[in-house]
């Protein structure tokens, strides 16, 4: 029998209202996640990947957005529909999440450590002394010198670094099951990204928990990923194995992010860029979305929007005319 998903997307669909339409920001998005797996969602600026995973924590703002469909199942908990009270103790404790930007996220007034142990206080209803020592236990555990003394500054007077560090501390506080990882290492120079994965790799190594982690990054996604999911306007149009994906991605615009890294042995002159804007989401092409930026475009691709099939016999999928004819 196979293993049951820790978290299951089936049909998530988010829009919002606005001044010059309705933005379509998911459209039927369905995946699976397991224990000890990380699921990479790829794709551009506005592509739906933040949202996506802000729906399913129950952070999209209504109005302006709301859930038109689908369902996200935790285990047994259906969490779309459950009360906001019921909601908020899952999210922290079973299902966390850091964000992109620590400086943002982190409240600018209170101390580090007082926000690290407010997750205690609040789930575990620990005393503000043992609240405190745990947050400096966490610290410790991703990295943080001087726990003791950084756990009484203020987010101003921590680096860029720092401040990830002690979001990823918060998001582990309650030993998640489920954790979601938006642009992890953005803004931060190459030596600090790759000790932020290999830290995150480490405790689900230890954890189990699975992960899904938002990038633009593909280095990031080779070094860590399990699994692969590209999205482009709001739909997945490429899914399988990482392996898989980086040997042979199949859908044009996964090629287009392929070529567009660059490598050190090619003897490439030039990088090959996704030519093109992505469409507006509000007013989306007809047919395929990715027709009026597709090397391959054909006349069907431009009235006939294609749904995402399996490809061979693996567990792999892609949503292109040309793939399903080939």
């Amino acid at each position: 029998m196979a293993e049951q998903p820790l978290l299951s997307v089936d049909g998530l669909t988010v829009e919002f209202d606005t001044d010059d339409g309705v933005v379509h920001a998911v459209t039927d998005l369905t995946y699976d996640l397991h224990r000890g797996e990380t699921l990479a969602i790829m794709g551009e600026s506005g592509s739906g990947k933040s949202v996506s995973v802000q729906a399913l924590m129950g952070l999209i703002p209504q109005p302006p957005g709301r859930v038109v469909a689908g369902t996200v199942h935790y285990g047994e908990l259906e969490l779309l529909s459950m009360p906001e009270r019921k909601r908020r103790e899952v999210r922290g404790s079973e299902i966390a999440m850091i964000f992109q930007d620590p400086l943002t996220s982190l409240n600018p007034v209170f101390p580090v450590g007082w926000q690290l142990g407010e997750m205690v206080r609040l789930h575990e209803g620990a005393s503000r002394k043992a609240a405190f020592g745990r947050a400096v236990e966490l610290m410790e555990q991703v990295g943080i010198p001087n726990p003791a003394q950084r756990a009484r500054q203020f987010p101003h007077q921590f680096s860029g670094g720092m401040r990830q560090r002690a979001m990823i501390a918060m998001a582990l506080a309650l030993s998640p099951k489920v954790l979601i990882a938006d642009e992890p290492t953005t803004a931060l120079d190459v030596t600090v990204q790759a000790q932020i994965m290999e830290l995150l790799a480490q405790v689900q190594e230890l954890t189990g928990m699975g992960m899904i982690l938002i990038t633009h990054d593909l280095g990031v996604v080779a070094s860590v990923a399990d699994r692969v999911m590209v999205m482009y306007a709001g739909r997945a149009v490429e899914t399988g194995s990482a392996a898989e994906f980086y040997a042979e991605p199949k859908h044009p615009y996964s090629q287009g992010l392929m070529a567009s890294v660059p490598r050190l042995l090619s003897d490439i002159d030039r990088l090959v860029p996704v030519d093109g804007q992505p469409p507006s989401v509000v007013h989306l092409p007809p047919g395929c979305s990715f027709n009026p930026r597709c090397p391959q475009v054909t006349d069907r691709c431009r009235t006939e929007r294609p749904d995402l099939l399996t490809v061979g016999a693996g567990p792999r999928a892609a949503a292109c005319h040309q793939v399903e004819a080939g």
